[in-house]
């Protein structure tokens, strides 16, 4: 009968490891979605003391007005301010009383806004509700309707139709801005995610990422490839000094590299070029010591009846070690990929033009002397790693397998 609590006992441990690995990925995961919450959130809400947990974009009640806006606007889905179209927004305050006030700003620096030149705003009050009416008179069609609205603290309280970014309070009155009044539900849910896409170049940055992350690895899958099985399976005189050799400088600094390879590059010409960022990253010894590994793990029995058949070195190369390999060399390549995506030094050191500038560089697009754009940055964050989880996923069999085959603790 004693069997009984023992199966109790190990059930309850069960449920205490489960209970803290799902804990410790709540907690791992957090930044994550703090990231995905805060490229949802509206100026306001990313930068106030009072953490909002869900934005007011993620919320239902707002995507009916939102697309009921952008409908009138131009769009359902994506909204805009269409040439000769009218949007309509409801303010509910329940009793008549002062009049509000409604502008469309102009940007800063800027002496006028055809926006604003050629809309026309009406005001009217209906059944327990205000009634704004912008009609755009003229030419040209928009992306964006920024309104402004000023309405008397008088009121017992006001709630209008769509959710606004932001309220302050202006003297008597209550200030109330959208960043867009007719969003569409598409665009009034991932609105940081499209102005983030227009605020910069981002599809040259994601290029440039792509082109010099791709070029450094199968580059660098080449030359590790060679260097490893001439140091796994070639017999030559001083292969282990060689081999330590190789190995003894990843002791060394990254950032004492910097300056003699920026040096070098301003003598061969090659400072804001594709070469500057794709070939000082070329050969790496981490590549090297992985395949290596691979290479050792190999059944010697495999080259020998090679050789016996007359296959040369390069030959045991191509059509055995690296077929069986093939875990080692992916993951290599997705290791080499993160390194040259996520780079940041590097490229600001060696790039000066925004043609050249890769993706990590281009989410300074959203920090300026005025402050951070928290909304648009994590936007443009969260597309950043957005290629690096896909691809983690795509390869993450192969990924465990290089891992356990290659004799790393």
């Amino acid at each position: 009968m004693r069997p009984k609590p023992l199966r109790w006992r190990a059930l309850l441990g069960q449920v205490a490891v489960y209970a803290v690995l799902i804990a410790g990925s709540v907690v791992m995961a957090f930044p994550f979605y703090w990231m995905l919450a805060t490229s949802l959130k509206s100026p306001q809400e990313a930068q106030q003391a009072v953490p909002v947990w869900v934005p007011e974009r993620l919320k239902p009640a707002n995507w009916a007005a939102a697309a009921r806006l952008g409908a009138q606007g131009g769009s359902r889905w994506w909204g805009g301010y269409r040439a000769g179209r009218s949007v309509v927004l409801r303010v509910y305050t329940g009793e008549r009383g002062p009049e509000p006030v409604v502008t469309i700003p102009t940007p800063p620096a800027a002496f006028s806004d055809p926006r604003a030149d050629n809309t026309r705003i009406t005001t009217a009050f209906k059944d327990g509700w205000w009634e704004v009416r912008l009609t755009n008179g003229g030419p040209e069609s928009f992306r964006l309707l920024p309104v402004r609205m000023y309405i008397a603290k008088s009121y017992r309280e006001f709630r209008p139709e769509l959710q606004p970014d932001s309220v302050s309070s202006r003297g008597e009155d209550w200030e109330l801005s959208w960043s867009n009044l007719a969003p569409g539900v598409l665009g009034y849910v991932f609105h940081n995610f499209r102005e983030a896409w227009y605020a910069a170049p981002f599809g040259r940055y994601f290029f440039n990422s792509f082109f010099t992350a791709l070029a450094q690895v199968l580059g660098g899958l080449v030359i590790a490839a060679m260097a490893a099985f001439a140091l796994a399976r070639i017999p030559f005189p001083g292969k282990e000094f060689v081999f330590s050799l190789i190995i003894a400088t990843l002791m060394i600094p990254g950032e004492v590299l910097l300056i003699p390879n920026y040096i070098l590059l301003a003598r061969l010409e090659w400072l804001d070029t594709y070469y500057a960022l794709i070939v000082p990253w070329l050969a790496s010894v981490f590549g090297i010591f992985l395949l290596r590994q691979f290479y050792l793990s190999l059944p010697q029995d495999l080259f020998d009846a090679a050789r016996i058949d007359g296959a040369s070195y390069w030959s045991q190369l191509w059509r055995i070690a690296l077929p069986l390999s093939v875990p080692g060399m992916i993951t290599y390549g997705i290791f080499t990929f993160l390194g040259a995506y996520n780079a940041l030094l590097w490229p600001l050191i060696v790039t000066n033009s925004p043609e050249m500038r890769t993706i990590q560089l281009g989410l300074q697009s959203f920090i300026g002397e005025a402050g951070s754009d928290y909304g648009g940055l994590m936007a443009a964050s969260t597309l950043s790693i957005l290629p690096i989880v896909l691809g983690y996923f795509l390869a993450q069999k192969q990924f465990i397998q290089g891992v356990a085959r290659s004799g790393i603790k």
